[in-house]
Formats: C-alpha cells, structure tokens, sequence
C-alpha cells in the first residue's frame, strides 16, 4: 500500500510540474526527529509541509470482496476505523514540529479518488474530524488543487523576492547614477573652463603678444638693429 501510495503521488507530482529535490523531498529524514515523511513540500519562508501516502485499505478491499451484506457492514466499519486509527497514528507523529519549521497541517493521501468518496459517504464527519486533528485527507484531485496553491504561493513569493531585488537594484543604481552625473558635470564646468581658457590663449592673448612682437619689430627697424644669424651664433 505504501508503494501504491508513493507511485500515485509520484503522478500527480509530475502532472503538477513537480520535481523531486527542487519542488518536492521524498522520505527525507527530519532534522531534530526519527520520523521520515513519505513526501516533504518546501514552502515560502523556509516552512515545510509533510505529507503521508501509507494508507490503510485492506478492510475495504475485503468490503467490495465480500459476499453478503453482514460481511460488507463489518468490513465497511472496520476500514473506517483503520481510517480513524491511521488518522491518529498520522497525528502522533512529529510531521508538524514547529522546530522544523513546519505549517500546522499535514496531508494524509488517498491514492483514490472511490475510496475518497466512499469515506465521505460513510462517515462524513470523518474528514472533519481529521481535519481538526491537522490532519488533511486528500484524493488524487484534492491533493493536485493542494499542489497548484502551493506552486502558485512558491512562484508569487520567488516574483516578490525578485521584485525587491529588482527594486533595490535600481535604488542603488539612482544612487550612482546621481553620483556619475554629478561627476560629469564636475568634469563639463572643468572642461568648460579649459576651452575658455584656451580660446583665451589663442585668441586674446595671442593677439597681445603679437602687438608687443610688432612693436618691437618696429623698434628694431627704426635703429637699425639687425637680428643675429642663428647659423653664425651657433658656430661662434
């Protein structure tokens, strides 16, 4: 029954888009317990939800084997309290343990969905009562309702982790981008300031000393002072 179990859920897994260590743990040992849940869901915030598969169903299948209607109505009441005893079992165990950081719940699957409906038929206040036990019985479509909610919490936590990254990723670039433009402009006024300092170079300056230059020019001419041949000064 446990291998019956596994492989079923193990479908509806696969049909979930689940994929073992990633979106799911199987049989992995918890940390400050000897317990081993069949199948571990990590959820946002570092929880974990457990859930077992080993579901007791040798009395109902003597229940639809049987011949006569005695032999249905006992096999009908003892599969119900193997029900009520596994729910209780389920329960005893450290499947939620708030040290390991699990939710308040954990999942008890029924690999199917007759047997499911046959419970709620037979003993309806069953599930209710499991259910204020923490415990959650589910049917292969119960069970992959169950596991779209947690993709979609999973996928809504990991969008808004990476919208705060996003959000602080742009924070910091404003930060440096403010800076980088006030740098910029640092560096604008400074070469702003060199080109009217050059233009000033080569325009009003050199106009200054061209005037000095001709005026000396024309000193030399009215005295007659011939200037000194390089080539004759560089020998001499």
């Amino acid at each position: 029954r446990g291998q019956w179990g596994e492989r079923m859920a193990e479908d509806v897994l696969r049909l979930a888009g689940f994929i073992e260590n990633v979106n799911y743990y199987k049989q992995k040992t918890m940390n400050e317990g000897r317990s081993r849940p069949d199948f571990s869901f990590p959820l946002p915030q570092g929880l974990m939800l457990n859930m077992d598969v080993k579901f007791p169903l040798d009395n109902y299948l003597r229940y639809l084997e049987s011949g006569n209607k005695t032999e249905e109505s006992r096999y009908r009441s003892d599969f119900l309290r193997d029900v009520r005893n596994h729910v209780k079992a389920v329960c005893g165990r450290d499947y939620i343990n708030p040290v390991e950081k699990t939710v308040d719940y954990v999942l008890l699957f029924i690999p199917n969905e007759q047997v499911y409906a046959f419970i709620h038929e037979s003993d309806r206040a069953l599930l209710d009562d499991a259910m204020r036990s923490k415990v959650i019985i589910c049917s292969p479509l119960t069970l992959y309702a169950i596991l779209a909610v947690i993709r979609q919490a999973s996928d809504n936590f990991a969008f808004e982790r990476a919208s705060e990254q996003i959000l602080l990723a742009i924070d910091a670039f404003d930060k440096q981008w403010k800076m980088f433009v006030d740098k910029m402009d640092t560096v604008g006024k400074r070469l702003e300031d060199s080109q009217k300092a050059f233009v000033d170079l080569t325009g009003t300056r050199r106009r200054q000393l061209d005037r000095v230059i001709d005026k000396i020019q024309d000193l030399r001419a009215q005295k007659g002072i011939e200037l000194l041949d390089d080539t004759t000064d560089s020998e001499n």
